[in-house]
């Protein structure tokens, strides 16, 4: 590293003081420090209980030299120990490796998130188990959710359906098309003194479930799609941009009279056909971003009504 990384520490000495506070009073033991302020130092900065979860933005592949660097900036400036210090790989993910192991530390543990608990794990996927700036939807969710039936479609770890649950929800159905993910989200429902028999863990590709017959209407639906999948696991090609319109008529087919869709999604370059929606879209972005993300395009979310 050639830059004088003085400013670099400076900034995230602020931050971390900053958001340290503000993340005590809110009861939140993940959240992020630094989130690209400054141009010259392109990385994110996550705390995770007493680990830091780091992700460094260049074009190509990043040097291991530099990641060296940075963890002992961060080390040195946040006292922390450099072994708990851990770096997101940023290579492009396609087909099932979305779902697969990149290694077998299984260094799992739990963070506190307002009144819940998740279980995460900063080494052996793509990613964390708790996609943090999400974390207003979900409170939003659990304010709604009470006595009602919820769907929560492309589910992952099942975050969603956690605040669904420990809200009194009469049942969640959590749908994802990844074994792993759905045993990881009933270990967070039985962390968080809930008990997954008690709710649905259903193994299936979104876009063919959602094409087959209702069963159920829901109160309450939360659709996060990824940008883009091509699993082998799945019949079809995800492609958000171009199928929005197909999932979010299908899920409007399956809500209840006076139910609420939320769909989020994290693609920069997103725009909604809200021509062809079978229902009223309001733009909730702003509400949904909390203030440790100073970086405003990571995603956007509307509620939708029939």
């Amino acid at each position: 590293m050639d830059l004088d990384p003085t400013p670099f520490q400076n900034r995230l000495r602020k931050m971390a003081r900053h958001h340290g506070k503000w993340a005590r009073r809110q009861g939140l033991q993940a959240y992020r420090i630094y989130d690209a302020d400054l141009d010259e130092f392109p990385l994110t900065v996550d705390r995770y209980g007493d680990n830091l979860y780091v992700a460094i933005y260049t074009k190509g592949e990043t040097a291991g030299g530099e990641e060296t660097t940075y963890r002992q900036l961060l080390a040195d400036t946040l006292d922390v120990a450099a072994e708990r210090i851990f770096f997101k790989l940023r290579q492009r993910q396609s087909g099932s490796q979305q779902y697969e192991k990149l290694a077998a530390a299984q260094e799992e543990f739990s963070v506190r998130e307002y009144d819940r608990q998740f279980l995460v794990n900063l080494t052996d996927y793509l990613d964390t188990g708790l996609f943090l700036d999400h974390r207003l939807l979900r409170k939003t969710i659990g304010a709604q959710a009470a006595g009602k039936l919820v769907l929560n479609l492309f589910a992952y770890t099942c975050s969603f359906g956690v605040y669904a649950a420990t809200a009194g929800a009469t049942r969640v159905d959590n749908l994802d098309l990844s074994n792993t993910y759905l045993d990881w989200g009933q270990r967070n429902f039985r962390l968080n003194g809930l008990n997954p028999k008690q709710h649905g863990f259903i193994k299936a590709d979104a876009l063919q479930w959602l094409a087959g017959p209702a069963r159920d209407t829901y109160d309450l639906i939360v659709l996060d799609p990824p940008t883009f999948s091509n699993s082998k696991m799945m019949t079809d090609v995800l492609d958000t941009q171009r199928d929005h319109v197909q999932l979010i008529n299908s899920c409007m087919r399956r809500l209840a009279p006076g139910g609420t869709l939320y769909f989020s999604t994290n693609y920069r370059k997103f725009k909604l056909d809200e021509g062809g929606l079978e229902g009223e879209a309001k733009e909730i972005t702003q509400q949904t971003l909390s203030p440790d993300f100073r970086r405003k395009n990571l995603h956007r979310c509307w509620l939708i009504r029939a």
